[in-house]
């Protein structure tokens, strides 16, 4: 009896994994995207806070989903390993597709930015701008689509809205950064660095 009860459940469990439809994989999975802005990376798996620290994958890098998750994605850009981003600290302010469509654009964002005009100044501004954001750097007078493009988004967390006067974001753990705009400008950048736990070294 024992025997003939274990095979039916066997039975019954075959026939629903069976009966199960299949995983399907996410429509981007798979594909090329470009990436938004700068993101840093220390180890393997990182978060959407995006630590300002660490090796850089550049802004307009052309990349690889190769998988998504329920809150995560995994992705590889050319000449460095795979990285798997995770939607944590913003999880409960925006949905995965949301945060898919933010990160991995379409269309590279260089298109995105000014052509140097034929005015010398001008074209000297803009191509200071260009290269600060290359750099991952801000500064005052920048505008937000240039911000988010040299250090990202502001981990939804802590700025639960891109029309907020501050942006606030992560260096490390205890290490935040603000930046302040007027409108569409930065107009200031605050940065609070965690308190010194260390002696006194001493002098001679």
């Amino acid at each position: 009896m024992r025997t003939r009860a274990a095979w039916c459940a066997a039975f019954v469990a075959l026939v629903a994994t069976a009966c199960r439809e299949p995983a399907v994989p996410h429509p981007v999975a798979s594909q090329f995207r470009y990436l938004c802005c700068n993101l840093h990376y220390e180890k393997q798996e990182i978060t959407d806070i995006n630590y300002l620290r660490g090796k850089v994958i550049p802004f307009g890098s052309r990349v690889q989903i190769l998988s998504v998750g329920r809150d995560r994605v995994e992705f590889e850009a050319p000449g460095r390993p795979p990285i798997t981003l995770v939607l944590q600290y913003g999880a409960g302010k925006m949905s995965m597709d949301e945060y898919l469509g933010r990160i991995f654009l379409v269309d590279d964002p260089y298109a995105r930015l000014p052509r140097l005009p034929r005015d010398a100044e001008k074209a000297r501004e803009i191509d200071r701008v260009r290269r600060l954001i290359e750099e991952g750097t801000i500064s005052v007078g920048m505008t937000r689509s240039e911000v988010l493009m040299a250090i990202g988004y502001p981990p939804a967390h802590g700025t639960p809205s891109l029309d907020a006067a501050t942006w606030r974001y992560w260096v490390g753990p205890s290490d935040t950064f603000d930046v302040h705009f007027e409108g569409d400008v930065v107009t200031r950048m605050d940065r609070q660095e965690p308190p010194s736990s260390g002696r006194r070294r001493r002098r001679g």
